[in-house]
Parts: C-alpha cells; sequence; structure tokens
C-alpha cells in the first residue's frame, strides 16, 4: 500500500516546551497523543512524509507546493529562535506531482526560488523556502521520535472541498504509481471560538462543529465531513478542515480506519488528535 498512515494533528506552539512552558500540562492529552502518534508514524519507516498546512503560502485559487532541494524553520515568532529545522524535500516526487496536477488541470502553485508572490495570494507571505508552524509543531515531535524522511510540503487553498479531495486522490495515484510508501500529516486546529476570551471571539457553534467532526472521523463517516454546513464552519472559525480534506482524498477508497486519540480545548482552540490506518 502506498500509504502507510495518515494523521491529523493540531499546531498551537505552545505545546513546544521552549514555547510553552508550565502551560503544557493544560494540554497534556494532546502533548501524549502527539507523542503516540510520532511513534507509530516514524515506526512505520516511510519514503516520504506529505504535509498539508492551513498557514503556509495559501492562496484563493489553487493548493501550493514547497519546490526545494530543502527547507528551513525555527520559532522565532514566537520567542523560541533555538528551535530549528533544516529538512530535506523530496524533490521528485515533488516534481512527479506539480507535472501529473497540470497534466490533468489541478490548481497546483508550484513555490520555488524563482517564483514570486502571485495573484490570488491569501496569508502570511512567508520568507523562501521556510516551513511555517503549521508542519513545524508536529515535526518537532516527528524529530524527537526519530523521524529520517524527507518532505513534501503543501499548503491548502481555498478551493472548493471537492476539489481539495479530488487533488489529493490525484496525490495517492502518484504514489501509487511511483511506488512511494508515504506518511500523509494534516495539520490544522478546530474551532477557536470555544469560549470567552478565544483567539477569534466566542461562538457557541464552534463546539458544536468539534464534536460533529470528531464523531464523523471517530465513526469513520467520512464522505459525511465533506457536506458540513457552511455556515456551521464559518461560525467555527478553523483552520483545520481543509487540510483534512485533502488527506481524506488521499486515502480514498484505502479501506482505512480511524482513531481519535484525544480532543481538548482549554484555551478556547479545539485540538484534535486523529490517526488513520491501513490494512497491513
Amino acid at each position: 500500500m502506498s500509504i502507510k498512515m495518515a494523521a491529523l494533528t493540531p499546531h498551537p506552539p505552545l505545546i513546544i516546551p521552549d514555547i510553552g512552558g508550565s502551560d503544557i500540562k493544560r494540554v497534556q492529552d494532546t502533548v501524549d497523543s502527539l507523542r503516540e502518534i510520532s511513534g507509530e508514524i516514524v515506526s512505520k519507516d516511510p519514503d516520504v512524509l506529505v504535509t498539508i498546512s492551513p498557514h503556509g503560502q495559501v492562496f484563493r485559487d489553487g493548493v501550493s507546493i514547497l519546490d526545494f532541494d530543502s527547507v528551513h524553520g525555527d520559532f522565532g515568532d514566537f520567542g523560541a529562535p533555538g528551535v530549528s529545522f533544516q529538512e530535506e524535500i523530496d524533490h521528485e516526487l515533488t516534481s512527479y506531482i506539480i507535472e501529473e496536477a497540470e497534466d490533468k488541470e489541478f490548481d497546483i502553485i508550484s513555490l520555488s526560488a524563482s517564483s514570486g508572490l502571485r495573484s490570488g495570494f491569501s496569508g502570511r507571505k512567508g520568507r523562501q523556502g521556510e516551513l511555517d508552524h503549521g508542519v513545524m509543531v508536529p515535526l518537532y515531535y516527528l524529530k524527537e521520535a526519530g523521524l529520517k524522511a524527507p518532505l513534501v510540503p503543501l499548503n491548502m487553498g481555498f478551493l472548493s472541498y471537492n476539489k481539495l479531495y479530488e487533488l489529493g486522490y490525484m496525490i495517492q495515484q502518484v504514489l501509487a504509481e511511483k511506488g512511494y510508501e508515504a506518511v500523509v500529516l494534516a495539520s490544522g486546529d478546530l474551532s477557536h471560538r470555544l469560549k470567552k476570551g478565544a483567539p477569534a471571539g466566542y461562538n457557541p457553534r464552534g463546539a458544536e462543529f468539534d464534536q460533529l467532526l470528531m464523531e464523523l472521523l471517530g465513526d469513520e463517516k467520512y464522505a459525511e465531513i465533506l457536506e458540513i454546513d457552511q455556515d456551521l464552519i464559518e461560525d467555527a472559525g478553523e483552520c483545520g478542515l481543509r487540510p483534512l480534506v485533502i488527506l481524506l482524498g488521499i486515502i480514498k477508497d484505502l479501506n482505512f480506519h480511524s482513531d481519535v486519540k484525544s480532543y481538548e480545548g482549554p484555551f478556547g482552540v479545539g485540538y484534535g488528535v486523529v490517526g488513520f490506518y491501513g490494512e497491513e
């Protein structure tokens, strides 16, 4: 099987010890689950780790992909510049994905040393070859567990959910055709509106969204996730649904089952850790 495993993980920088300090105790379930799932991922010994983030260079009209030989990043924006990364990119697989997307007229945007800011941009500008915290937070725990695989970092786009799902399925086909054994990681927090004082303000529908999504994942009703009411999604103020939809496209028709390892939201943002597993 080309997809060895997949995971949905949150990305709050405060779960990095040098950043969160004593506050980490308030999200201990999330930390424990991340360590558990990181160990599982490393045990699969993947050829490549495909990451999907909502916080890199995000565009309204396409999914972007980092097309460098290597990428770097650190937590300097969060007061911990000493926690840094220098990671290899699987440039060959990146090229295969870009070529297949172009052949099938999918909206994919190659970000390389020669590419500049283009129309349709929405979100942080970033710097050339830089990882964002959506990748670096789960990567911290993966490196702690001993991950040595190269990366293929994708950034979600503001396309329709169906289009994102189809693009994910295309990536699955590329991985299978080229003989890769991959792990896929969708990085995303859930509602940012769980309580008063939350980062995006309070909305009671935030908890409703998180409960529904966790139930659908736990019950393996993946198709229903693409049908969640748009008003509920907007009221929740989430950032993880689009990366998750791409992940679900990548595991389409592979008979994966899921395990919701933990969910909590003590700071007003929902953190869910979910593993997806195929038949061995």
